[in-house]
């Protein structure tokens, strides 16, 4: 790259700089927005539920957001001023190739040809909305088929065996509460049983 096409590039990433650094004091500065104090109207946000607070909280984090990607941007602008001083200015991190230059034109501090760019992000990637930690962090769903975790139920299971009496009539009841079972079917009150014994005595009498 000759010295004319060098200082044209390297006035671009100057007013590129220039553009990002203004914009990021200006969302950092309390004075000029940017806080959640001047998102919201309210004296004090102490005694509100997070949800009265939902709209501020989402203007804050989309400016979080923004001047992450602003820095990001900056590093690049900057990473690019130092190639180009050490003459590896638009050549592709990925392939080696060289960058189009009209490319670089609209974009000065790309570090990718627009093939390599193309493989780094695939589309179906670009359109897919699950998070990245996915790829790395394996869910409960993709290690079931591995094993069953001892849980609290396998924990009394292994001790309540201990717990049983040979021929415990309650077991034939259904609840499997074992010696604890002492309601009896079918009642509720006491007074029920009344009306069941006689129940029972007329249909005996029959």
């Amino acid at each position: 790259m000759d010295k004319e096409k060098i200082d044209f590039f390297k006035e671009k990433l100057i007013v590129e700089k220039e553009k990002i650094v203004n914009l990021l004091e200006k969302m950092k500065n309390p004075d000029e927005g940017g806080f959640i104090k001047e998102y919201s109207i309210e004296l004090s946000s102490y005694d509100n539920h997070p949800a009265d607070l939902g709209t501020e909280m989402f203007m804050m984090e989309q400016d979080k957001g923004l001047i992450n990607k602003l820095e990001d941007t900056l590093y690049e602008i900057e990473s690019s001023t130092r190639d180009l001083i050490l003459g590896k200015y638009g050549v592709c991190t990925n392939c080696g190739n060289k960058i189009d230059e009209e490319r670089l034109k609209l974009i000065p501090y790309l570090k990718l040809c627009i093939n390599c760019s193309k493989e780094k992000i695939p589309l179906e990637k670009k359109r897919s909305f699950r998070p990245e930690e996915e790829d790395v962090v394996a869910s409960h769903k993709k290690n079931i088929k591995e094993g069953i975790l001892f849980d609290r139920e396998d924990s009394y299971q292994a001790v309540a065996r201990y717990n049983q009496i040979e021929k415990d009539p309650s077991f034939g009841t259904g609840d499997d509460i074992g010696v604890f079972d002492e309601e009896e079917i079918g009642i509720v009150e006491d007074v029920e049983k009344i009306s069941q014994d006689y129940f029972n005595k007329t249909q005996n009498n029959k």
